[in-house]
């Protein structure tokens, strides 16, 4: 038996609860795993233009944007390292 979530009620307009059972009667999907998705969603999005944020910042400081690179390249040069040592299949 799945374990129950917990679970609140949300007020939205009239109109907001009819565009949401309409968006979740043509995917299949009950209203409320519908605003699971979308808030999963909007969170996602919210820390992806957090690091566009900062890596254009980075980016745009060439000393900030040299040690970057140092690391990436630091990073890939011990991951061929690793692949180098594992035995062949």
């Amino acid at each position: 038996m799945p374990k129950a979530r917990g679970t609140t009620t949300v007020r939205v307009s009239r109109r907001t609860h009819q565009v949401l059972s309409e968006l979740a009667a043509q995917q299949g999907r009950s209203v409320s795993d519908l605003l699971d998705q979308l808030a999963e969603q909007t969170r996602r999005r919210q820390i992806l233009a957090q690091y566009n944020a900062r890596m254009g910042e980075l980016l745009a400081d060439p000393e900030e944007r040299r040690l970057w690179q140092d690391d990436v390249d630091l990073s890939a040069a011990s991951a061929a390292e690793v692949v180098e040592r594992e035995p062949a299949t």
